[in-house]
């Protein structure tokens, strides 16, 4: 059911074409065109009118065990998949480059259908066309798969040879092109995939980012193609964000995004690729304003149909949390929470913006971020256990997407005075990062931060004392940078140095006043 559930959403997000084909009604005699049973499930299962299974099959009058349901099932299932090939690609979520894409796909699949059936002209009248298509957006990989069925079916054809030798030449032309982007793309997975496996990005990477761009390089100049020129351009980016060399990143990733807006067309997913770290950078750069100029120019382009509007949206919050302006965070998270494709991003990111919910709801609680009397009744009876609850993926994750809600946790907890359980918090986080955080590595500045967090009940709460010893552990914190290019921005909200100012705000009965 799954399977449905998740062609369902692409279709109704969307949309489908009024598919005209010779065996429907015409659209004069809509009383031909009434829903039928596998419409029905669709728009059930789309406005969420059942359950499970059993409801659905209960409705339609069969057993969810049954075999007649399965048929069912899988006979919608299929038209479903036919369906997708008629997207309406005219909804403003789609620009040229993507467009040309879809409509390409469309062709393609037909002109082979037609090759397979031996209707060798008609194949050759849509190939053609598709070719071209592919030729002028670079769809390299299309393009190489056309002029090699194209080859076949034309070889056996004297009248045709001086059409097979153009078609030969440029099927080399394109094979070339397409092995140095099936290269450059096998380069980029070798450095990816380790790289999913751990939280945070490792130093000890860099120098094989380096490496993997050798054998790429002698391409670089003259292989100017979108598919190359991105994976060859992100592993170059990779290797100066690797060291840390924010800089070189910046630099990198700007040179990049004006590539891509050169092109004749509007290659938009590598434009929004590099925008994004183009923030990330000015982030890491302390150059707060010019990363919030960066999201909200590329917010336009964007539809809150796509994970990317929500992901530049948290970039930008990022930016507004790091620069204190939380008034601005709080009203871009409410209407991220409000959106009615919220449900529709990962879990994992809908939890990443109820993590930022929760430490708004502790500074406007402590008074630091000024709400309207209405909100503030709603922070008021904000409730630590539901929020904790409604964060399964973070506070299972090991790797470190937990620490933030822990620590925000622990701050509720202290702003409540809710002394023995803060103890009792103080003593998990010392446990968790003895078990789980490596001090030497990506988690130092997290391991220097639960440190000071243990002087609190160490020192009795009394102020002067903790601040003796917190000196050195503040020290030791703020040698090393917090990395929030790499998603180190799940483990620091903000950074860990105000936060602690906080603590001892809380702590000396000042408050959390910045």
């Amino acid at each position: 059911m799954e399977t449905l559930r998740e062609v369902i959403q692409i279709l109704d997000r969307y949309k489908v074409r009024e598919i005209d084909v010779i065996t429907n009604p015409p659209k004069s005699e809509p009383e031909l065109r009434k829903e039928n049973r596998y419409f029905e499930l669709y728009a059930g299962i789309r406005e969420g009118r059942w359950a499970n299974e059993e409801e659905i099959a209960l409705h339609f009058g069969m057993e969810a065990a049954s075999k007649k349901f399965q048929r069912f099932k899988n006979e919608t299932r299929k038209r479903l998949y036919n369906s997708i090939l008629f997207i309406d690609t005219t909804l403003p979520d789609f620009n040229d480059y993507n467009r040309a894409y879809a409509n390409l796909m469309q062709q393609w699949a037909v002109a082979k259908s037609l090759q397979h059936r031996g209707a060798r002209q008609a194949f050759l009248e849509i190939a053609e066309n598709a070719l071209r298509v592919a030729i002028q957006f670079e769809y390299v990989d299309i393009a190489f798969e056309i002029l090699k069925s194209i080859k076949s079916s034309i070889i056996p054809y004297p009248q045709f040879q001086k059409t097979y030798l153009q078609r030969k030449e440029q099927y080399e032309q394109y094979k070339a092109l397409y092995l140095a982007e099936l290269l450059a793309r096998e380069s980029y997975e070798g450095l990816i995939l380790p790289l999913t496996r751990k939280k945070g990005f490792r130093r000890e990477h860099a120098e094989e980012a380096r490496q993997l761009l050798l054998p790429l390089k002698p391409y670089a100049a003259k292989v100017d193609t979108v598919v190359f020129q991105y994976y060859y351009r992100i592993i170059d980016l990779y290797a100066s964000i690797l060291e840390h060399n924010w800089e070189a990143a910046y630099r990198k990733a700007r040179e990049a995004k004006d590539f891509f807006i050169s092109k004749p067309f509007e290659p938009l997913f590598c434009i929004i690729a590099f925008s994004h770290q183009i923030a990330g950078a000015l982030i890491m750069l302390n150059r707060f304003e010019e990363a919030q100029t960066e999201c909200r120019e590329l917010l336009p382009l964007l539809s809150d149909l796509h994970s990317n509007w929500f992901k530049t949206n948290e970039l930008l919050v990022v930016c507004l949390m790091y620069s204190g302006k939380y008034s601005e965070a709080w009203e871009i998270q409410k209407s991220i929470l409000r959106n009615k494709n919220f449900t529709q991003i990962s879990s994992m990111d809908q939890e990443s913006w109820l993590v930022v919910k929760g430490y708004l709801s502790l500074l406007a609680k402590a008074n630091v971020l000024q709400l309207s009397p209405r909100e503030k009744g709603d922070v008021e009876n904000f409730r630590l256990s539901s929020w904790l609850n409604d964060l399964p993926l973070f506070s299972q994750d090991k790797r470190g997407a937990n620490i933030p809600v822990l620590i925000a946790q622990a701050m509720f907890l202290l702003l409540d005075q809710r002394f023995e359980e803060f103890d009792n918090r103080v003593e998990a986080l010392r446990k968790y990062r003895q078990r789980n955080l490596d001090a030497g590595s990506e988690h130092h500045r997290t391991n220097c931060f639960i440190r000071l967090l243990e002087l609190i009940p160490k020192n009795g709460y009394v102020v002067c004392n903790i601040e003796k010893e917190a000196g050195a552990w503040l020290e030791k914190m703020s040698g090393v940078s917090s990395d929030i290019i790499d998603r180190s921005y799940e483990l620091e909200v903000v950074p860990y140095e105000r936060q602690w100012r906080w603590i001892l705000g809380i702590l000396d009965g000042k408050g959390m006043g910045e």
